[in-house]
């Protein structure tokens, strides 16, 4: 029985192993090409002559390859989506979990069935929108379609709706109007939501491909992930690691916000109920 348990172990341990191993081995190719010439991307995955003449050569591309204001709208464009968001998606939530009014169930299942409508579907109506108004190639092209996030007023919405009503009904005694109960109850209790939901929020944006290439034409305009695409275009042969560099630069962001938002992260998916 013993012998037989642990070889279950020991398959469970290999089996793991193994996926890390396939999950990782990508990440690592690309770090190691980063820093490898031209010549040796595909000689080993140890580079023989690590350089950083590539992050050199990138980065003194200013004019064609803008690395830095490629990040910088990234950056941009996602914290201000995710700002955007977690108000907005908050006070949705908070209505139609705890107010009481005409067709709030109706509205509620609107904003369920808008999550099966694929984005490629809006992308027709949202381009003709804003190009109608002249906001092609802005930020507010990059900003706003994002904003409408369906999947955070359900998310809010699970969490809204299992805090007691003896807190509202407090509140309601003490005075406090509707924003007031939003604001001050409601609120600080559902930071672990909210704070998972701007994450989200802010990787899914700033990861966003399509987007972007779409409601952009200049360069400066571009994000990382489209300037991605620009360095990994030439018109005969591929930088390999030059690409490998840009993405790397497009990485780091990332990982820097899940490594100091994971525990609020983990605290909101278990709160949530989502498995």
């Amino acid at each position: 029985m013993l012998t037989g348990r642990r070889s279950t172990n020991m398959i469970k341990i290999f089996v793991l192993i193994a996926a890390c191993v396939i999950t990782l081995f990508p990440v690592a190719w690309m770090i190691s090409t980063a820093f490898t010439p031209n010549g040796e991307a595909f000689s080993s995955i140890i580079p023989a002559h690590a350089t950083i003449g590539n992050f050199i050569t990138l980065f003194g591309l200013r004019d064609q390859f803008p690395i830095i204001r490629w990040l910088c709208n990234s950056l941009l464009v996602a914290t201000c989506t995710a700002v955007l968001v977690t108000l907005i998606d908050s006070l949705a939530a908070f209505a139609l979990a705890r107010l009481r009014f005409w067709g709030r169930k109706v509205i509620f299942n609107m904003v369920i069935v808008s999550l099966v409508v694929p984005f490629i579907a809006l992308l027709i109506p949202l381009y003709v929108e804003f190009a109608k108004y002249n906001l092609i190639d802005s930020y507010w092209a990059l900003i706003l379609p994002y904003t409408s996030n369906a999947f955070g007023v359900f998310l809010l919405y699970q969490f809204f709706i299992g805090i007691p009503n003896e807190l509202q009904e407090a509140a309601v005694m003490d005075g406090a109007n509707k924003l007031i109960i939003w604001k001050n109850i409601f609120l600080p209790l559902s930071t672990p939501a909210t704070a998972t939901l701007a994450l989200l929020t802010f990787m899914n944006v700033y990861n966003d491909f399509f987007w972007p290439l779409v409601a952009t034409t200049s360069t400066p305009m571009r994000t990382l992930t489209v300037g991605v695409q620009v360095v990994s275009v030439s018109q005969y042969s591929t930088n390999y690691p030059l690409l490998m560099t840009a993405t790397l630069i497009s990485v780091i962001p990332m990982v820097i916000a899940f490594l100091f938002t994971q525990r609020q992260l983990m605290q909101g998916v278990v709160m949530t109920g989502i498995k």
